[in-house]
């Protein structure tokens, strides 16, 4: 995934979870509604959850549907904490913002970055962390809580790993639980690149395969799920014995029953365009399609899915019935509530500035999508 410009120009914003506590700050996101309310600050739909300097991401639903869980960057903290929050389900005032896991002193930047709550209330996230102004992690894992409270996690997987035969894994996304002890993800690759002198530093991550960790192994490591190569997303089914998932440069979602390996096409999107950040609940599928996203083979990467965000679709399972939900700007990483009813998707500002081509001396638009994003929620049809 490449990204595009931040909101503020001192940021650096990263992706993957990988040292995304340099980038800039959050702010309270609601100025408005007193405070402990349960009022978003705009009910005009698509719901802006968030109003955020910086960026808010990586949102899942609370088991039973009565919050959101999310990180938020946070303004103003000389740690510069990439945080857990937590807001009502129908936005309103933080119920929850969670920092400060290290003990390794104030010199030390922490991230918590896409948390999932099992049924029985665990709670799973990547956890990392740096020197303050550092430039790459000093620790990074995937760890487990008992509670809500992500200081009591332990971790169950370093990061970096590697799969003999495989590249080596450094990076973890759309982490949710399969069942009781099972958590399944998006094992991806991750660089930062600095395109010039002078130029902000970048961080580009692609897919490499869908992972099964089973949380009730001590020291089980990772399991690669066949067939996902370059995967770009992956969502639990209705049961345990069922994942979906997308491919790079793919148009469809596909469905795998873990026990017999068995593949079917769930939807394909054809002309609508390249589908991934599958979530799936209640009957219905959500993934982001088509946008600002392209296939192709990188020099250091390999295959990569260069991916600026695009539009939201909602799809009836039953039916194969498919609806775009119409927002401001292009989204990234929908999540449906456990009853399907509703979608939080992180929302990215479009920009459009007039510049001189300075091989043409014409003017000319150029257009980028802003590299931080806020909460949106959508209600489903």
């Amino acid at each position: 995934m490449a990204t595009g410009s931040p909101k503020d120009p001192r940021c650096a914003a990263l992706a993957w979870g990988l040292l995304l506590v340099l980038a800039c700050g959050h702010t309270d996101p609601f100025s408005s509604p007193p405070y402990g309310t349960d009022l978003p600050f705009d009910p005009t739909p698509p719901v802006r959850l968030t109003l955020n300097t910086a960026a808010d991401r990586g949102a899942s639903w609370l088991p039973d549907g009565s919050g959101i869980l999310y990180s938020a960057q946070q303004l103003g903290r000389p740690d510069a904490d990439v945080c857990l929050a937590e807001l009502p389900a129908s936005g309103g005032t933080q119920r929850r913002l969670v920092c400060d896991l290290s003990r390794l002193g104030r010199d030390t930047a922490n991230a918590i970055e896409s948390p999932a709550v099992s049924t029985e209330g665990r709670l799973a996230f990547v956890k990392a962390s740096s020197l303050i102004h550092g430039r790459d992690p000093r620790s990074e894992a995937l760890a487990l809580a008992p509670t809500l409270d992500p200081s009591t996690a332990v971790e169950v997987q370093r990061i970096p790993y590697t799969v003999p035969g495989e590249p080596q894994v450094s990076g973890v996304a759309h982490l949710r639980w399969v069942g009781r002890d099972r958590l399944v993800y998006v094992a991806g690759l991750a660089v930062r690149r600095e395109p010039c002198r002078t130029c902000e530093t970048d961080t580009i991550a692609t897919g490499l395969w869908v992972a099964l960790l089973d949380v009730s192994a001590p020291g089980m490591p990772p399991a690669a799920v066949p067939g996902t190569d370059f995967a770009s997303g992956v969502s639990p089914g209705a049961s345990e014995d069922e994942i979906y998932y997308t491919l790079g440069g793919d148009t469809r979602v596909f469905r795998r029953v873990l026990s017999s390996g068995d593949v079917s096409v769930a939807h394909d999107f054809g002309p609508a365009g390249i589908a991934r950040d599958v979530d799936v609940a209640g009957g219905r599928l959500t993934a982001i399609v088509g946008g600002r996203v392209a296939f192709s083979v990188d020099p250091t990467l390999g295959p990569t899915q260069w991916d600026s965000g695009g539009m939201v679709h909602v799809v009836e399972l039953s039916s194969g019935t498919d609806v775009v939900l119409p927002g401001p700007g292009l989204f990234r990483r929908p999540a449906l509530s456990p009853a399907g009813d509703r979608i939080v998707a992180e929302g990215y500002p479009v920009r459009t500035a007039q510049v001189i081509d300075p091989a043409t001396q014409q003017e000319t638009t150029v257009t980028t999508v802003g590299r931080a994003g806020d909460l949106y929620l959508f209600d489903t049809p």
